[in-house]
């Protein structure tokens, strides 16, 4: 699939909204499951890289919701992005503090309105720790969409972009 120019596999940002599913279903194990077999699949077939393009792919979206690439928001992005970094740190069982300037950087290019998933192609080689990082911050920025949007707007959203994307 092709959103901003960038081509990643429909299947790699299936499982990459399952991984947020899965950090944002709480205690809810029997979703779990699932969830995690088709990840593993996805893993599988197209590789944790690709996983990583979707996660990023989706961030990409989700904060096109709240106005990244929008000229008028430099104040917001950077505030955005500060908090942004501060809850991911608190994630520190998760999350290795040295894939936190990829994640802010990936936020920034967002909100500068380039494509991130290209940046990223280009930042370098793909640390394993970072996709859990990637992830943390997509499930963050997902809640905050929805906290102002309502329950279920940003998949709703990003459902629709991607299905836009597809025709």
């Amino acid at each position: 699939m092709t959103m901003r120019g960038a081509h990643v596999q429909i299947g790699a940002i299936q499982a990459a909204w399952d991984q947020v599913s899965i950090l944002r279903s709480g205690a809810d194990e029997r979703q779990w499951l699932t969830l995690s077999e088709r990840i593993a699949a996805a893993t599988a077939l197209y590789g944790t890289r690709e996983l990583l393009r979707g996660t990023v792919l989706l961030i990409d979206g989700a904060l096109n919701q709240i106005g990244a690439g929008q000229s008028a928001g430099k104040q917001f992005a950077e505030r955005f992005t500060k908090k942004l970094m501060d809850k991911v740190v608190q994630w520190a069982e998760v999350v290795d503090r040295a894939d936190l300037p990829m994640v802010r950087q990936v936020v920034e290019v967002a909100f500068e309105g380039r494509d991130p998933v290209a940046w990223r192609d280009q930042a370098g080689p793909v640390p394993d720790s970072e996709p859990r990082a990637m992830t943390c911050a997509l499930a963050l920025i997902v809640d905050f969409v929805d906290s102002v949007d309502g329950p279920g707007a940003c998949e709703r959203a990003l459902l629709t972009g991607l299905g836009n994307a597809l025709d």
